[in-house]
């Protein structure tokens, strides 16, 4: 007995996937533009704390009324080349508003002069009443708060990166189905 004849052909072609649609490409382009644009604007929002003001007071003996947004702390920075002391009144009660010292070093620098963190304030009804003595200003913002500056600084760093891994996975994935796929005209 023979052998049958093999047949004058081989295997059949493995049908190719069609191409992905090329909005994926504008997806993971979009997913990359996000985490940069992401990353600046939560490194802005974290840094914020320590660029705010309230207000500017003058050092000068008279008593200036600061309107504070939110019940947040407030600090009292002081200006390193003058000795300045600073009150704190609500205007509603006429009471002092206790301040307390700072622990830790703070200290920030705006249109070339440095001022250190001197004492934190809670804002009370909203409305202080702010005396400082000694010369020059006083800055009046908001506290920099160390929990929200740690979640600030871990959002600034996993954010981005979720958001540009996700882009570049969409994008290499992508790539390798668009090279390896038949055109979408094709039937």
């Amino acid at each position: 007995m023979t052998p049958p004849p093999h047949p004058p052909y081989g295997p059949a072609p493995v049908a190719r996937r069609r191409r992905p649609s090329a909005w994926w490409f504008v997806v993971g382009g979009a997913l990359l533009v996000a985490a940069v644009v992401a990353g600046v604007s939560l490194f802005v929002w974290t840094l914020g704390g320590f660029l705010d003001s309230d207000a500017t007071v003058r050092a000068d003996g008279r008593t200036a009324t600061v309107s504070l947004e939110g019940d947040e702390r407030r600090m009292l920075w002081t200006d390193d080349a003058y000795a300045q002391e600073c009150e704190v009144v609500d205007p509603e009660t006429g009471d002092a508003v206790p301040t307390r010292p700072v622990t830790g070093n703070f200290t920030r620098s705006e249109g070339g002069d440095d001022w250190t963190g001197q004492a934190t304030f809670d804002a009370g009804s909203g409305t202080v009443e702010v005396t400082c003595t000694g010369d020059g200003t006083v800055i009046v913002g908001p506290a920099p708060a160390i929990d929200s500056f740690v979640l600030g600084l871990l959002a600034t760093i996993f954010v981005p990166l979720f958001l540009g891994g996700g882009g570049l996975v969409v994008l290499i994935v992508t790539t390798v189905l668009f090279a390896s796929g038949r055109p979408r005209s094709e039937r």
